[in-house]
C-alpha cells in the first residue's frame, strides 16, 4: 500500500466528512487508506462518515486522546509505506498526494528525509497558515519580548533578520520543524528510530518537538512549495477559552524536553524576569485587561513550571500521562 492517511477527530463532523471526500477524490491511482482516530466525539462524526465512506478504518479511541496519542494508534495500525498526519479541517485538491509523494521518494534518495510538510493556506479567507519554519524556539523568544530588550533595540535600530514565510514558503527549501496538520514520513523510519510522537503533549508543540528529535535522529525536514492543503485552522478548538494557556504550558514542556537543565533554569529566570518587568511598565488601572491577562499567564507558568520539573524526567516518554491545561 501507497499512503496510511491518518486523521485525528474531535467533534467536526461535517469538515471532517469534506476531509475524507477530498483523500478519496484526489488519491488517483495510488492505493490508500484512510484510517481515522476519533476521541471520544460524541456527535453524528462517524455515522456521517462510515455512511458514506465504509471502507475508512474507524478507530474509536474512547476517551479524548489528545493529538499524539490518537496519531500515535492510527500510525500503528498503518500498513501503507508512507503515512500522511493530516487535520480533520483540512482538504485537498487534484494531484495532491501524487505530487506529495513522488517528492518525498524523489528526495529520500539517501534515506536521510524525515519529515515533508506543505504550504497550508486558510480555506476561510485564503490566507497563509503558518506552522512550518526554521529555528526552532528558544531562549531567544523570550529575550525578544523582554522590555529591556525591546527599548534597545529601538534605540539602535537594530533590525533582526526574520524568516519569511509569505516569501519562502513559496519555495522548496530545508526547515527545522514541520505543521502537524498536514506532514509526510515513511513508516519505517518511525518504526525504526522510535519517531513516534511524544504523548506527553496533549495538544500543541508536538509537531515541533517531533521535528526536533527526527532532525536529532540525523533526518533533514523539508518543506514541499508546489502542493497546497486547505485548512479552517483550530475547528476544534477555537471556541475554547483554554486554547491560548494549553499552547503555553505546552511550549513550556517542549523546553524541558529540549532544554539542558542549566538553559531550562536560565529560560525560567528569564521568564520571570519578563513577567517581573511587565508589571512594573503596565498599570493596573490604566489597562486593566492587559494587566489580568499577564497575571493569568504567571499563574499558568507557576502552577504548571512546578508540576513539570515534578512530574517529567529526562528520559523517553512513559505514555503515562500527558500535560492538559486544568482551570
Amino acid at each position: 500500500m501507497d499512503l496510511s492517511i491518518v486523521v485525528v477527530s474531535y467533534k467536526t463532523p461535517h469538515l471532517l466528512k469534506k476531509c475524507v471526500e477530498s483523500i478519496y477524490a484526489f488519491k488517483e491511482d495510488l492505493s490508500i487508506e484512510v484510517i481515522i482516530v476519533d476521541n471520544d466525539s460524541g456527535d453524528e462524526s462517524k455515522q456521517l462518515v462510515m455512511t458514506n465512506f465504509p471502507d475508512v478504518n474507524w478507530i474509536d479511541s474512547g476517551y479524548n486522546a489528545g493529538f499524539s496519542r490518537a496519531n500515535n494508534i492510527g500510525i500503528k495500525q498503518a500498513k501503507g509505506d508512507y503515512i500522511v498526519v493530516l487535520n480533520p479541517d483540512s482538504f485537498v485538491k487534484e494531484g495532491f498526494f501524487k505530487k506529495y509523494l513522488n517528492f518525498y521518494k524523489e528526495k529520500d534518495r539517501n534515506n536521510k528525509l524525515g519529515l515533508l510538510g506543505c504550504r497550508i493556506i486558510s480555506s476561510i479567507d485564503a490566507s497563509l497558515l503558518v506552522g512550518s519554519g526554521v529555528n526552532f524556539p528558544g531562549l531567544y523568544k523570550y529575550i525578544n519580548a523582554n522590555p529591556i530588550y525591546i527599548f534597545l533595540k529601538r534605540q539602535f535600530k537594530r533590525k533582526d533578520k526574520k524568516y519569511l514565510p509569505k516569501v519562502m514558503h513559496y519555495k522548496n527549501h530545508e526547515i527545522d520543524f514541520v505543521s502537524g496538520a498536514c506532514v509526510m514520513i515513511k513508516k519505517s523510519k518511525i518504526i525504526e528510530n522510535n519517531l513516534f510522537l511524544d504523548e506527553d503533549f496533549f495538544l500543541y508543540f508536538e509537531d515541533v518537538e517531533w521535528s526536533y528529535r527526527v532532525r536529532d535522529k540525523g533526518f533533514f525536514n523539508y518543506f514541499y512549495s508546489e502542493i497546497e492543503v486547505y485548512h479552517v485552522n483550530s475547528a476544534s478548538t477555537n471556541n475554547s477559552p483554554f486554547k491560548n494557556y494549553q499552547i503555553q504550558i505546552s511550549e513550556y514542556l517542549y523546553f524541558y524536553k529540549v532544554f539542558s537543565s542549566a538553559k531550562y533554569a536560565l529560560w525560567s529566570i528569564l521568564v520571570r524576569f519578563n513577567f517581573l518587568l511587565n508589571r512594573v511598565l503596565i498599570k493596573k488601572d490604566k489597562d486593566p485587561e492587559l494587566w489580568g491577562s499577564i497575571q493569568k499567564e504567571k499563574k499558568v507558568f507557576d502552577t504548571y513550571f512546578k508540576k513539570i520539573k515534578g512530574e517529567y524526567k529526562r528520559a523517553p516518554s512513559s505514555a503515562s500521562k500527558f500535560l492538559k491545561y486544568v482551570e
